[in-house]
């Protein structure tokens, strides 16, 4: 549904009222307010306006459009909210449940680095993905004290299932293009790093408030 053919968007930034209106607006860039996109596809390109001028513009032009786009506004509303309720529900299934009191065995987890040899791969970087309980965790001592130590948890109940966890994070966080997943390693882009570390860290955030 587009505007009335005798109703530009852009006309509506020439009348006083709009110029008193932007006034107000002194710290943000009219740029940002108002944007002609025509070097877009044909599905995309047009006026775009910031998001706090919709429904101004959209009654100046007419009633029946300022009640399509109240419409289409409330619909984009309703599927974030949807949206946001499945995402909350994702995280809520990667908490595992609690070991039975008297059965706890603590464990160890660590994400640790290791650079790619080839100069055309200096980009990546392979992650190893690695839970041992206290007692066989010697072996990694000298990497755990290294700054190949990338990510570091301690007292995990066996219940956790980080590596299944963390795989499926890289996969719901990255484009399938940016990492390669074999085993317990995953092969991925540096650049990629300081969003997977949050995400991960989210998640052994949540479980340790759920204990």
């Amino acid at each position: 549904c587009a505007t009335p053919d005798t109703k530009k968007p852009q006309d509506w930034f020439e009348l006083n009222s709009t110029h008193e209106l932007l006034s107000e607006f002194e710290h943000v860039e009219l740029k940002k307010m108002y944007q002609d996109r025509q070097n877009l596809p044909s599905h995309l390109k047009g006026i775009y306006v910031h998001k706090f001028l919709v429904s101004s513009i959209a009654m100046w032009a007419s009633p029946r459009y300022a009640w399509y786009v109240c419409k289409l506004l409330d619909e984009l509303c309703t599927k974030q909210r949807e949206d946001m309720m499945k995402e909350d529900k994702t995280i809520q299934k990667r908490i595992p449940r609690s070991v039975p009191k008297g059965k706890e065995k603590n464990y160890k987890y660590m994400i640790y680095t290791e650079e790619m040899e080839n100069e055309e791969d200096r980009d990546m970087v392979m992650l190893h993905l690695v839970r041992r309980n206290n007692k066989s965790f010697y072996d990694l001592a000298k990497i755990y004290k290294s700054d190949r130590n990338w990510f570091y948890r301690e007292n995990l109940p066996i219940s956790m299932t980080p590596n299944e966890d963390v795989k499926q994070i890289v996969q719901d966080t990255l484009p399938q293009t940016h990492y390669d997943i074999k085993g317990c390693t995953i092969l991925t882009f540096k650049e990629d790093l300081p969003l997977l570390k949050e995400k991960i860290t989210e998640y052994f955030d949540n479980f340790k408030q759920a204990e």
